[in-house]
């Protein structure tokens, strides 16, 4: 199972976890926030720190890199993009870390010399520009395959990129809303589907349920999908994993999250909006009351809200996962 961590708070946390790896082996739940970030919910100062802290740390290997002699705080548009395509399988791995490449050499990701060696005589690797691709890929859906198709008659393709990913989103959303269970807080509400299981090209995507890490840690990496159905906005909040409204309860103790993707501390949702939140449960962060997460297979497990908007306890129905 691909287990999906939720922010970049969580990546550091299990680095321990992951072994060193090449440019053809960048690991599977990097391209969660390498989406994240290309959707906006992650700033580009939290997530070129978590690369940066991944390539000192040996996480992921990035060949020699020649830097410029000039230097740039800006990150182009292409190089986002990548980091998009690359999370839904548009581009390769190695066209992945040719965007790192890039920010190494331009100065906008600054690593040691002994992280990414500078070897003048050695070329570059990084590519200024995406390589496309125009040959339609399965989603591993029939239905939304045939809802990609219409994107086909695009006039370039950027643009039949950003139509399937448009039809993509909306597909999903409207799938998990017809399959959750829908609680209505004030004017928010909450959708949850229990072993929630998203097909893509390289394989199922899977929320709500209890994984275990090599060294035998339960992870819950918990989605919901919450929907503003009043008129003005309505924001939830959690800010740390010690100051946040929403925790895990079994009916006797509590746990906090040790990681979550919502950005700057809270979600903020306009009237008719709606948007997948995505909370972790897991290895402690070693500050505050935060303790590993524990579960047993005995006991009912619930996701504690309590916003200004309302309260309520969540049944979340865990199964254990492979």
């Amino acid at each position: 199972m691909k287990v999906l961590l939720a922010g970049i708070a969580s990546v550091l946390l299990l680095t321990s976890l992951v072994g060193s790896v090449d440019a053809n082996n960048v690991p599977d739940w990097v391209k969660n926030n390498a989406g994240w970030w290309a959707e906006g919910q992650i700033d580009d100062t939290a997530f070129v720190s978590g690369v940066q802290y991944m390539i000192e740390n040996g996480i992921i290997n990035v060949p020699s890199t020649t830097r410029s002699s000039g230097t740039s705080d800006t990150i182009p548009s292409w190089v986002k993009n990548n980091a998009g395509w690359w999370a839904d399988g548009t581009l390769t791995e190695n066209e992945f870390v040719n965007a790192l490449q890039y920010l190494i050499k331009m100065g906008i990701m600054k690593v040691s010399a002994s992280a990414v060696s500078d070897d003048g005589a050695a070329k570059s690797q990084y590519q200024a520009a995406p390589k496309e691709t125009t040959k339609q890929q399965s989603s591993g859906n029939a239905d939304l395959d045939e809802m990609l198709a219409q994107c086909q008659g695009g006039e370039n393709k950027r643009e039949i990129r950003e139509c399937e990913k448009t039809i993509k989103d909306e597909y999903k959303l409207t799938t998990y809303m017809n399959d959750g269970q829908k609680y209505q807080l004030g004017n928010v509400a909450i959708y949850y589907v229990s072993d929630w299981q998203e097909e893509t090209r390289k394989g199922v995507k899977q929320y709500n349920n209890i994984a275990y890490t090599a060294t035998g840690q339960p992870l819950l990496n918990l989605q919901i999908l919450v929907q503003n159905t009043g008129t003005s906005n309505e924001t939830l909040m959690c800010t740390s994993p010690s100051i946040c409204n929403y925790s895990v309860w079994d009916g006797g103790k509590k746990w906090v999250n040790s990681g979550s993707d919502f950005t700057s501390g809270n979600i903020v949702l306009k009237p008719g909006q709606a948007k997948f939140a995505n909370i972790l449960w897991g290895p402690a962060i070693g500050y505050g009351s935060y303790e590993n997460f524990e579960y047993d297979s005995g006991k009912d497990y619930y996701l504690r809200i309590s916003e200004p908007f309302g309260k309520l306890d969540l049944p979340l129905n865990l199964v254990v996962v492979p």
